[in-house]
């Protein structure tokens, strides 16, 4: 039970995401700046160490959500999805992400979706684990928002495609402001429709912000539903990676750096929903 929101800048992207799981679930940890291989990374991460989303210092996002819609049935024992992401966080191309997904015990994990943000390529790339065949989406460098809900998968995905098309319509569209309004959001009620999800044995229990540009990678984390008013908030930020394309800044020491003004917001061509909604 997630909703994941990309919006693609002029020279990078914002990504925001929803998590939503049992109110039961321990606690997760707040994203900390880690190295392998010469290369920095941000993500959080549950107590026994996976996580849901992270970035990598070349640009690339990766954010796992659920699949609900095909039934799960893996072979035991039963591997965590949450080393999905931090096994291929130090992908650096969608040719690499393909064989690493590939590698993995795929046939002892639940179904899962796959999204894969690249800014070098500027593409954006979905794997299916349906528990028989990992399968391959790629989409243009446009606006998208997935959804996922073990309540009722369907049904989440029309009524939160429909909330986030109306809030398109608002003036402030695009901007870091809004994406958070937009996480935020009880449209059309609070409950398990709702992008910010509330029920009794589940809900949206954290929200965490990328923003790429500028020779930066930001990862914001919130504890808890942006609804909550809460401030309890974590943030963390190392360079891009050097690469000739000028895109990336140089950065010689590998450092925390301090917090940074909110990107200018850029331009979007066009806005996708996973389903059947886009225009």
């Amino acid at each position: 039970m997630c909703t994941v929101s990309f919006i693609p800048k002029s020279q990078g992207f914002y990504i925001g995401m929803n998590r939503d799981e049992s109110v039961r679930r321990v606690t997760a940890n707040s994203p900390e700046i880690s190295y392998r291989d010469g290369h920095a990374m941000l993500y959080p991460a549950e107590p026994s160490g996976g996580t849901w989303i992270g970035v990598n210092d070349t640009g690339i996002c990766l954010a796992l959500i659920n699949w609900h819609a095909v039934s799960s049935h893996p072979e035991r024992p039963v591997v965590s999805r949450g080393t999905v992401v931090k096994t291929l966080i130090l992908s650096q191309s969608s040719d690499q992400l393909f064989p690493a997904i590939e590698g993995l015990p795929l046939r002892r994990m639940p179904p899962f979706r796959l999204i894969a943000i690249l800014l070098l390529e500027h593409t954006v790339h979905e794997f299916r684990w349906n528990q028989i065949e990992i399968s391959q989406r790629r989409y243009e460098w446009e606006t998208r928002h997935w959804f996922s809900s073990g309540f009722d998968e369907p049904a989440a995905q029309e009524k939160r495609a429909k909330v986030c098309r109306t809030a398109w319509d608002q003036p402030q569209a695009g901007s870091l402001n809004w994406l958070r309004q937009l996480h935020a959001s009880h449209s059309p009620s609070p409950g398990p429709f709702s992008i910010c999800m509330h029920r009794k044995d589940a809900a949206t229990v954290s929200y965490t912000e990328v923003v790429l540009g500028n020779g930066t990678v930001r990862m914001k984390y919130h504890h808890g539903a942006l609804c909550n008013g809460s401030t309890d908030c974590v943030e963390r930020i190392i360079p891009l990676h050097k690469r000739n394309d000028g895109l990336h800044n140089d950065h010689q020491s590998r450092r925390k750096l301090g917090c940074h003004a909110a990107r200018k917001s850029g331009d979007w061509r066009s806005l996708s929903f996973e389903g059947s909604l886009s225009f």
